[in-house]
């Protein structure tokens, strides 16, 4: 009896009181990014090779628009399983929206220097 209970505790890791799968289910059924990333996190800290979590916990971070924390949680997934093409894709993605980005802070830095220019000069 006493052996069935190490196994079990060995086998069911919690956290605050819940296992991999209850935080799993609490994060899907989340509507609250920032909730779902914590959920996902506790996830991770009891099965960190858990390579579909490190995706969604990166799609999470693309709706915040936290884009170089996506592409590391799409990297970990694409670590952990190297052939996971949705995961490849979302990486892909997240890359594009941070270049972009990139181009319209620099655009937008651009105008205002221009109009910084144009006051001076009147």
């Amino acid at each position: 009896m006493i052996l069935l209970g190490f196994l079990d505790s060995l086998f069911k890791k919690k956290i605050e009181g819940k296992t991999a799968e209850e935080w799993y289910r609490l994060a899907t059924s989340e509507t609250d990014p920032e909730k779902k990333i914590e959920y996902f996190d506790k996830v991770l800290k009891l099965k960190p090779d858990f390579a579909g979590v490190w995706n969604l916990r990166g799609l999470e971070y693309v709706i915040l628009r936290r884009y170089e924390e996506a592409i590391a949680s799409f990297d970990k997934a694409l670590e952990i399983r190297p052939v996971y093409p949705e995961a490849k894709y979302n990486k892909e993605d997240a890359e594009t929206e941070l270049r972009k980005m990139g181009v319209s802070k620099t655009k937008a830095e651009d105008q205002r220097e221009k109009s910084i220019v144009e006051e001076a000069e009147m």
